[in-house]
């Protein structure tokens, strides 16, 4: 055996150092684990989500109806910052719309006619329901 395959390749002071510094990082990443799994914050997280897709959603909607009145430039996946701690599902898709112009009547009369049947089906089960 070779003396150099025994000898220390870092003096006790570096270990000790390096100890630290993993232990600090250690430690960082468990507070921001436990503020990412706190139920407030989960639950914050979800709403927004929520919201989000009903925007989403909203603004698809929107352009069926309107037959042309908006147009989608663009979509794309926003991913999380570099280093950050992802959970699944973090990852967001940003829509860019563009409007064409105002409404056509004949698509605010579809609006206001799919409204009104919508309307009139959910009273309808309602009554129903309670009848039965």
């Amino acid at each position: 055996m070779a003396g150099s395959d025994t000898e220390p390749r870092q003096t006790p002071e570096e270990l000790q150092a390096e100890i630290d510094r993993e232990q600090r990082r250690l430690a960082e990443t468990l507070d921001e684990l436990s503020e990412q799994a706190r139920p407030s914050n989960i639950a914050k997280r979800q709403i927004g989500r929520a919201k989000e897709r009903g925007a989403r959603i909203l603004d698809e909607a929107r352009a069926l109806v309107v037959g042309g009145g908006a147009v989608r430039v663009e979509s794309r996946v926003v991913r999380p910052e570099e280093g950050s701690i992802v959970l699944k599902g973090d990852d967001k898709v940003v829509t860019t719309y563009q409007s064409r112009g105002r409404l056509p009547t004949e698509a605010l009369i579809l609006a206001a006619g799919v409204g009104t049947i919508v309307a009139v089906g959910v009273v309808a089960w309602a009554v129903r329901r309670k009848r039965g």
